[in-house]
């Protein structure tokens, strides 16, 4: 089956508009919730916040930008901000701990 290449860039047009869209949704969502007060173990909170990050992931991807890049761009402003004292590491050691987690990934 042949596809017209109009039809993908469409496609792709689309589900790009759908990412935005989406984490938009989610940003507010996110917003919702804090302001309810939701607790950290809430799962609709947890939820929320994961569906931010993958779509993200995906919506990199479809612009063309590897998973592999955006984990390395992620752990270049983790170091950056290490390294700038950047008060979420300075007060809470959050970059740190972050920092692990990437490593542990891997």
């Amino acid at each position: 089956m042949r596809f017209d290449k109009g039809s993908e860039i469409t496609k792709n047009v689309k589900i790009i508009e759908w990412m935005k869209n989406e984490i938009l949704m989610s940003i507010s969502d996110l917003f919702n919730l804090l302001f309810k007060g939701v607790k950290p173990v809430d799962e609709v909170l947890q939820d929320t916040l994961a569906n931010i990050i993958m779509i993200t992931y995906l919506l990199a991807k479809r612009l063309g930008i590897s998973f592999k890049d955006i984990d390395y761009k992620i752990k270049e402003k983790i170091k950056i901000g290490i390294k700038e004292e950047h008060s979420i590491e300075t007060w809470y050691g959050d970059l740190s701990n972050l920092k692990k987690h990437m490593d542990n990934k891997e």
